[in-house]
């Protein structure tokens, strides 16, 4: 059994909160990813202060990425 990178053990311990929810989502189903493939995750918003959009990059094992972005609702 391999041991969890540090991405993945942040998904585990984070997977009650919205956004790990909506990141794994996106990379299990939309994707059809296995987690472990996960290497890091970037998120990354238009304004540190008030968000209005945010990015979110996901670099795999076999040296792809994906990225999303997403509105931010008041």
């Amino acid at each position: 059994m391999s041991e969890q990178s540090q991405t993945q053990q942040w998904l585990d311990k984070n997977k009650e909160n919205p956004i790990v929810q909506f990141l794994v989502s996106w990379i299990t189903e939309e994707m059809q990813r296995p987690l472990e493939t996960v290497e890091n995750i970037e998120i990354i918003p238009d304004d540190p202060d008030a968000p209005s959009e945010i990015e979110f990059v996901v670099d795999f094992a076999d040296g792809s990425s994906a990225t999303q972005k997403v509105q931010v609702e008041d």
